[in-house]
Parts: structure tokens; C-alpha cells; sequence
């Protein structure tokens, strides 16, 4: 009967005890579900995916015109594709937006009440809500932008899978050491690299997506904005949904220093740098921590010319300092430039076009170094603006995230913490527990 749909196992992907427990009859069961056109196929990203036009008639720009995520989580309109900051509409595109994002998607009729509400389906966000399904909680999932959040759209996946193209590359130039002579240069093909990587990403969404939590988890799938209303009662597309309990996951974006310039001119972050198509002859990084590293060294290994720069004498200033020492060594042997004791003047483009240049400043003047793309590096915030956590009664500081310590942190609300999100503002995968 379960194998013939006729029942539904909620437990059916985790490794809980009991398994016996927790089946739903299929047919009472309404999570949300793709839309359907006139034939009754799925509506899908791919009916829009535009023919590829000759070489000669295309314009080649290092700049996707596609804006990052909206750090307010405002509603993004399913019709519209630049707001979800994924580029090109390829076959793989196309096939990742099914998984986290449909083109149509059908929210499910709200339960009377849910033990767990979860806003923001990231890392944090996904794992909360399947396993608190897995032990038969009513739980409902809501999401604005993309399932799978950064670590599958613009972190963890999609960099790692670009770091192991540039290993690859580093090691056939380096070849000659272990005895294997490789007669002419080493080229990489950053076209065919872009692209593995949005195969590879596309072919890992299902596990993060919006039909296996309705149809697979029993999970009810809201896309749409979410914002509290009340303490037990959060609003998303209009309907008002009804808790025990909540989590708030919705990670953070990219923190931009204030620079002069900077906000007119074209700059990537992790969000936007994915959507590249060309390889930057020169690129230039603002920003010495982990993500702006293993990047520099990424791009600096597949050609381009990196600079990374540092406001102070080192980089990785909250590792160890020996341990930052040897990457950066790594990083000057791949050919990367380092400029410490930046002190940005301002930030000078074309029009709002590449190239870019940053002027320093120090004690002989002025100096200009130019870039055709520049990335923006220099930390992340949290996303808590917009989420009407004032009618929850929570606490936030929008650079710190929610409050959830005792005393002058809300009090009044219990809250329970988990991945470091309170006091730590850093990677995206934070989520936090109410009741």
C-alpha cells in the first residue's frame, strides 16, 4: 500500500527508530504542489529557456545583470526570473529552478494549527522541518526565494565545485614533480567550468526541493514572503498560518563596506559571481576571509590575475595565525597578489560599467589599480529585517540577527538556539527556536 502511494510515510527518509509510526493516509494529505498546464504537465522553468543565439550576436559581459537576493525578503514575483539571481536560463538553470523554486507552485490549504513553522529554507531551515516530519509533527516550510538557500544555490555547492576544476588545474601545471611532463600550456575552459557546475548543482537540488518536502516528507511548502503577525501566527500569501512553535532560518546576504563609488559600480558577490559565463582577465577581491580566498585562489588558478585586498596586515584574521600563514603562502605561490593596509578612497567604473577601479590612499597619495570585475567580500548579515519580529515579540539587531539571550533579549519569549546563530555574525545556516 505504501509502495502504491496509498499511504504516506513521513519517517521514510531518516534514520528513526519506530518506524512503524507516522502514516498518513495519501489522499488526505495537501502540501502544496506544482502547477499544471491545460495538458496537465508541470509548469517548468525550461518552457522559457531562450534559443542560444550565433557568437556574433552575442554581448559578452563579465557582469551578470542579475541583482542578489533581497536582504528584506520581499516577495518575489514567480513570472520574474532576475529576482532570483540565476543566470544563465540554461537546461541546468531550468532544471534547478524546478527543484527550488517551480515556476508555478500551488500553496496548500493552511492546517488549523502546526507544531513547527519554519521561515527560510536553507541548511538550517530544511533540516529543522524534515526532521521535526520525521517524528510526526504538522509542520509548515516557507520560503521567498530559493530552497536549498545559499549552501546549495551560491555557497557551499557551486564553490566546491569550482574549487575542484581549479585543483585540477593546479595539478597538471604542477605535474612535472611527481614525474609526469606535459608538453604545451595548461588552458581551462571557464565556460565548461561554469557549466559543470550548474550541471552538478541542478543534479543535487532534489534533495532540497519544494515537491520532495510536500510529496516525500509531508512537509506543507508556502512560497511566498513570510511575516509574523502575532506570537503563534505567522501570514504568508495572504493566509494566516497558526503555531506551536517556530524557527527562524533565513540566513543572511552579503555585507557591502561603505566605499565611495562602490554602490554605483558593477561588483559580484558570492551570490552573483556564480552566474559568470567569461573568465575576468584581472579580478579584484575586497575582502581576506574564507569565502573571498578560496575564490581568489579558484580564479587565480583557471587565469585571471586576482588581487586580494585587507584593511589590515593578514588575512584570515579569526583563524590561526600560523594556519593563515601558510594559505597565504599557498595562495602567493598560485600567483595571487596580496594589498595590505587598504585604505579605500573610492571606487571609480565606466557608467555603471566595467572596468572597475579602486583608489587607495596612504601617505605618498593616490594610487588607482584597476580590475574587470570586482568582488565583494567582507562578511555577511543576517536577513531579520521585514520578518515582523516585533508583533512576535523577539528581539534582533540587524547586524547581529535575533536576540535570544536572557535579560534585555526578550524575555517574555523563550528562545532555543542552534548553529551558532545569536552573537556571530558570519555564514549564512543559522536558525533559531521559539516556543
Amino acid at each position: 500500500m505504501l509502495n502504491a502511494g496509498v499511504f504516506h510515510h513521513v519517517q521514510d527518509a531518516h534514520l528513526f527508530e519506530n518506524k512503524y509510526l507516522f502514516y498518513r493516509f495519501t489522499s488526505d494529505e495537501d502540501h502544496g504542489t506544482v502547477a499544471r498546464k491545460p495538458d496537465d504537465s508541470a509548469v517548468s522553468w525550461a518552457d522559457f529557456v531562450a534559443p542560444v543565439a550565433p557568437a556574433e550576436a552575442q554581448t559578452i559581459t563579465l557582469q551578470p545583470a542579475i541583482p542578489e537576493r533581497d536582504p528584506d525578503l520581499a516577495t518575489f514575483a514567480q513570472v520574474d526570473l532576475e529576482a532570483f539571481g540565476i543566470s544563465p536560463l540554461d537546461e541546468y538553470n531550468a532544471r534547478l529552478l524546478d527543484r527550488v523554486h517551480p515556476k508555478g507552485w500551488v500553496d496548500p490549504k493552511p492546517k488549523s494549527t502546526y507544531n513547527l513553522v519554519v521561515i527560510g529554507a536553507g541548511a538550517g531551515g530544511l533540516v529543522s522541518a524534515a526532521g521535526a516530519a520525521g517524528v510526526g509533527a504538522r509542520v509548515a516550510l516557507i520560503e521567498s526565494h530559493l530552497l536549498g538557500g545559499d549552501c546549495l544555490n551560491v555557497g557551499c555547492v557551486p564553490s566546491k565545485a569550482l574549487l575542484r576544476c581549479a585543483k585540477a588545474a593546479a595539478v597538471v601545471r604542477n605535474a612535472s614533480a611527481f614525474g609526469v611532463n606535459i608538453d604545451g600550456n595548461v588552458s581551462v575552459d571557464f565556460g565548461f567550468v561554469m557549466e559543470r557546475m550548474r550541471r552538478l548543482r541542478a543534479s543535487i537540488a532534489p534533495i532540497d526541493s519544494a515537491r520532495r518536502f510536500s510529496e516525500q516528507l509531508g512537509v506543507d511548502v508556502f512560497i511566498g514572503k513570510g511575516t509574523f503577525t502575532a506570537k503563534n501566527k505567522i501570514e504568508v500569501n495572504g493566509k494566516t498560518l497558526t503555531f506551536a512553535k517556530a524557527v527562524i532560518a533565513t540566513g543572511g546576504t552579503a555585507a557591502i563596506p561603505n566605499i565611495p563609488g562602490l554602490q554605483e559600480a558593477p561588483y559580484l558577490t558570492n551570490a552573483t559571481i556564480f552566474n559568470l559565463t567569461e573568465l575576468p582577465s584581472r579580478l579584484g577581491v575586497i575582502g581576506a576571509g574564507p569565502i573571498g580566498l578560496e575564490l581568489a585562489q579558484a580564479f587565480q588558478r583557471f587565469g585571471s590575475q586576482v588581487t586580494v585586498f585587507s584593511r589590515s596586515d593578514k588575512i584570515l584574521p579569526k583563524e590561526d595565525p600560523d594556519a593563515a600563514k601558510i594559505i597565504e603562502k599557498s595562495l602567493r605561490q598560485d600567483g595571487v597578489t596580496f594589498a595590505f593596509h587598504a585604505n579605500y578612497k573610492r571606487v571609480e567604473s565606466r557608467n555603471g560599467n566595467p572596468p572597475v577601479t579602486i583608489v587607495l590612499e596612504d601617505g605618498s597619495g593616490e594610487r588607482s589599480i584597476e580590475f574587470d570585475a570586482l568582488l565583494i567580500a567582507t562578511g555577511r548579515k543576517p536577513a531579520v529585517r521585514g520578518l515582523g519580529l516585533e508583533s512576535a515579540s523577539v528581539s534582533y539587531d540587524e547586524r547581529m540577527g535575533v536576540c535570544i539571550r536572557s535579560g534585555r533579549c526578550g524575555e517574555q519569549v523563550p528562545v532555543y538556539a542552534h548553529r551558532g546563530f545569536y552573537g556571530t555574525p558570519g555564514h549564512p545556516q543559522r536558525a533559531i527556536l521559539w516556543s
